[in-house]
Formats: structure tokens, sequence, C-alpha cells
């Protein structure tokens, strides 16, 4: 897939995260290194011919000037490395918060920071819906984030919940608990999208 010319220590792959998000760098791991092509038929790319490697950010930062501009390299999450990338990297996939593309070898993944918005808002339940929907479309069915925070509340509110935690500690703490599950369950369905759909354009090019 990659050519003939590439140095036996250039990886075809790194994949730049910080601590917090190497879990779903190790999810698209997992999902290059899994056997799922049936025949011809190719799921995300080709069985075996990808390789990667995880860095962090001071990985990164630390080897920068041994990378040749010719090395494909991903960055997950909002770190500022990704973020200064991100500049010039058009969306080649934006939806629900979940957006990735790239510009040449380089390439970005992430989830904005609009979940905590959307989910203060009436119709929170609406949009997280669409994205469990939408989840659920892509073959992948998260628990309802929103049912379970839901029972912790008085009332069982669920359009109306966001609301409520102002001004109570516990609520909060749910509520924050709530928001990070939800951007949890964003980021796997937009990593599996991404090796599904995005991931050999990429280190094809």
């Amino acid at each position: 897939m990659f050519g003939d010319g590439m140095q036996k220590n250039e990886l075809p792959l790194i994949i730049v995260c910080d601590d917090k998000d190497m879990v779903y760098a190790n999810y698209l791991i997992q999902l290059i290194g899994q056997k799922d092509d049936a025949g011809d038929s190719i799921v995300g790319v080709e069985d075996d011919s990808v390789s990667a490697a995880i860095y962090t950010v001071k990985n990164y930062k630390d080897n920068l000037p041994q990378i040749p501009s010719t090395q494909h390299i991903l960055f997950i999450g909002q770190t500022s490395v990704a973020k200064e990338q991100s500049k010039t990297i058009p969306d080649a996939f934006n939806k629900l918060g979940m957006h990735y593309g790239w510009l040449g070898k380089r390439a970005v993944l992430y989830v904005d920071d609009t979940t905590s918005d959307w989910m203060r808002l009436k119709d929170s339940k609406k949009h997280y819906t669409e994205f469990w929907q939408f989840s659920k479309d892509r073959g992948m069915t998260h628990p309802d984030a929103l049912a379970e925070y839901a029972k912790k509340l008085s009332g069982g509110f669920v359009d109306k919940i966001m609301p409520v935690v102002v001004g109570a500690p516990k609520m909060l703490i749910d509520y924050n608990k709530t928001v990070n599950a939800v951007k949890a369950q964003q980021y796997k369905t937009l990593i599996k999208v991404f090796y599904e759909d995005g991931l050999r354009s990429f280190v094809e090019g």
C-alpha cells in the first residue's frame, strides 16, 4: 500500500495523542489489526497492510526533527499540536460534533467542545438521540448516557435535565461525568467511521 520507497525505520502511521485520549488511539490500532476483510471486500484498510505506533505529544515533539514530511501522522484529540494542524486541514467528515480530515500526510480527528453546550439545551435528548441512532447505523450501540443520568435526578426529567444541575454540586458532578461519557461515545464512533471511511484514503495519499 505504501510503496517500495519507504525506509525500513519509517512507520506507515504515527498516531499522536495525550494520555486521556490514548484509549481511542489503541482502539484504532485494534481495528487496524483485526482480520475483517472477506475475499475482495476490504473493510477499512487491507488486512496486514498498515502498521502504526502511538506517540504522546512529548514523544512527537522530541522526535519532530527526525520525522520526514513523507511520514503519515494522525493527531487525535484537542492537544496543542492537533489544534495547530487543524488550522489548515479541511474537514473530510463533520457530523454531530465529530470531525476528521487530512491534508497531505497529516490528519486530525477530534470531537469538538460543543457537547456540553448542546446537552444544556432543552432539546438535549433530540441531539443525543440523533447521535445514538447514527452510531447504531454504523454498527455501534452505546449505553443510553442520558437515561442513566436522568435516573439520578428527581422526577426523571430527560428533556430538561441539564438546567436542573445549577446549584447542586453532586448533580453537577454527575452532569460532568455524563458529558465525558457522551464524548467518549462520540470518539469511539468517530474512530470507527474514520477506520471504515477515511483511513485508507489518507494512508494511500
